[in-house]
């Protein structure tokens, strides 16, 4: 990936401790129900396309990383003490501050490490100049991917704007092999069973579950990211059968992906993930 397609920061003072090997466990993420993410705007929802699409179909490609697309920059516009401040600069070279929601939230996160582990999927707060700060908790070398739907001339642009930045305070951070590829994962007493891209929740004793909830207006989300270049793929399923989430054809381009699965269940969400080979 070239400079020309990232935005990367030194974290001068990024003066915190790591407390372990971040990222070798995945369990309950956030509290449930409403997940609620205020801001300025007050845009009508709005659904995703072939970036985030709600059947899990469409356009099955990856994206790439990169701090610009379809004329929309991602500014960086500070970085210190452990967080970082953004704002999307649209092609006018206006600061955009109006947004419409997508699945519950007018900013989709994910922050990643560049060995695929340390997943977070998080909503900051836009606020009323468009800005937007994410706290960095961990020291080290992060991914940041930022998903939203701007709203030009009153009207939600029709595919979600994805753009990234890279950070890294230059940390000695111990990499976390990428887990073999298992087509079954166990998380917070659920079994969670792999078939392509849909998904079957049972407990653990094989039993059905109970208090599945939905999470972020969804059944389920599928976040993807894929080893070495880090493109990204955010999935919605379609209609299925009870505890078992099918995304489609899922993502279409070869290479080895970390998948986090998440949905709500008993108050809580429950990220699962999976490593999977794609021929």
């Amino acid at each position: 990936m070239g400079a020309s397609q990232r935005t990367g920061v030194r974290l001068s003072s990024f003066a915190l401790v790591l407390a372990g090997t971040f990222g070798t466990a995945y369990a309950i993420g956030e509290r449930l129900p409403g997940h609620s993410h205020s801001s300025g705007s007050t845009t009508p929802s709005h659904n995703h396309n072939s970036n985030g699409n709600s059947n899990g179909n469409g356009n099955a490609a990856p994206m790439p990383p990169g701090f610009e697309m379809n004329g929309y920059q991602l500014v960086t516009e500070q970085v210190h003490g452990g967080s970082a401040t953004f704002h999307l600069r649209g092609s006018s070279g206006e600061t955009v501050t109006d947004f419409a929601m997508a699945h519950g939230a007018l900013l989709h996160t994910v922050l990643i490490r560049p060995d695929l582990s340390g997943f977070q999927h998080i909503h900051p707060t836009i606020e009323s100049d468009g800005s937007w700060t994410v706290a960095i908790d961990e020291p080290g070398q992060w991914h940041l991917i930022f998903e939203s739907t701007p709203v030009a001339d009153g009207t939600p642009v029709a595919q979600s704007i994805i753009v990234t930045a890279n950070i890294d305070d230059e940390s000695a951070v111990e990499v976390v092999p990428l887990p073999p590829a298992d087509d079954t994962v166990e998380v917070d007493g659920l079994l969670v069973s792999r078939d392509g891209f849909a998904f079957t929740v049972t407990n653990a004793d094989g039993s059905a579950p109970t208090n599945l909830e939905p999470y972020l207006e969804q059944v389920a989300h599928l976040v993807a990211v894929r080893q070495g270049d880090l493109a990204f793929k955010h999935l919605h399923p379609s209609d299925s059968a009870p505890a078992t989430f099918d995304f489609g054809s899922g993502v279409s381009e070869p290479g080895t992906y970390r998948l986090f699965l998440q949905f709500g269940h008993a108050g809580s969400v429950v990220t699962v993930p999976f490593t999977v080979v794609l021929l």
